[in-house]
């Protein structure tokens, strides 16, 4: 008669070792919460994926180890605390799972979008694939309110406005666009999809058609050179920065607020200084 083998005759593991192992699991499975609740932006893909990789494995062996438990001649249904156990983990782990695989989109998105615009693949439709537009760079901002339009009107036209770019590379895009004070006011701003629209708000309430810039406009008409001889060129230049500058204020100036801004330059202009200084303050 042939004997028994050896895996028939192995006990089954006891009540206290599968407790044992379930808690062995908890205890791994908290290192990985750990590193989800102090999130760090110098985190790499390979971090989240290998601790992704971890968390499948856990999740395995506490599955098994939960079927051993309900399974074992020496469970008590009756007042067992296993079951809302088995719930608090699933919860925490489906939690987990999701930042971290939102996280590694995140971070691969970008390397993406830079490889397809490298290949190409951003031309628009219709474009040969022989043809290769000049690289666009996008302007620096540092809270000049002279070079705000231009700014602002770059910006959305190369990301702001495109429907199949993230809002949270859009964000990334925006942050390293930005020096000074306009940079330290968005700073404070994590860099995630919903933060962009707050952060791009953030900017028009505090640069865009305000005051500071219509006056600018209004100053530097009248700061235009005034002719000492004929020339051809001056004249151009003159007519030139003139029409620059009436473009400029026909976009934030409405036609009915002209006469109020001209004549309140007029007006201040002839001030002292410390009036004129209290006149600013008081209508910044």
């Amino acid at each position: 008669m042939p004997a028994a083998s050896s895996s028939s005759n192995k006990k089954p593991p006891s009540m206290r070792a599968l407790t044992a192992r379930l808690k062995e699991i908890q205890l791994s499975f908290s290192d990985i919460w750990r590193f989800v609740q102090s999130f760090k932006e110098s985190n790499t893909v390979t971090d989240i994926e290998v601790r992704l990789g971890k968390l499948e494995e856990l999740w395995e062996s506490f599955s098994d180890t939960f079927v051993e438990i309900l399974s074992h001649d020496d469970y008590n249904a009756e007042g067992s605390a296993y079951e809302k156990e088995r719930m608090e983990f699933s919860d925490n782990y489906y939690e987990v799972k999701t930042f971290l695989m939102d996280k590694v989109k995140e971070l691969q998105e970008p390397q993406v979008l830079e490889q397809s615009l490298r290949a190409g693949d951003g031309l628009p439709h219709g474009t040969s694939d022989h043809v290769r537009l000049p690289q666009i760079k996008l302007q620096i901002f540092n809270g000049d309110v002279d070079e705000w339009l231009s700014f602002r009107d770059l910006f959305t036209s190369l990301i702001h406005w495109k429907v199949d770019l993230p809002e949270v590379e859009k964000f990334h895009y925006l942050k390293g666009c930005l020096q000074g004070e306009p940079k330290s006011l968005i700073d404070p701003l994590q860099i995630t999809k919903a933060n962009y629209q707050v952060a791009w708000e953030m900017l028009l309430r505090r640069y865009n058609n305000s005051k500071q810039l219509k006056k600018r406009q209004v100053q530097s008409l009248f700061n235009l050179p005034s002719l000492s001889k004929e020339s051809v060129t001056d004249l151009h230049v003159l007519v030139e920065g003139f029409e620059r500058i009436v473009q400029t204020l026909d976009q934030v100036i409405q036609p009915a607020d002209y006469k109020d801004l001209l004549l309140v330059n007029i007006l201040t202009a002839r001030l002292d200084p410390v009036t004129r200084r209290g006149w600013e303050e008081v209508s910044a």
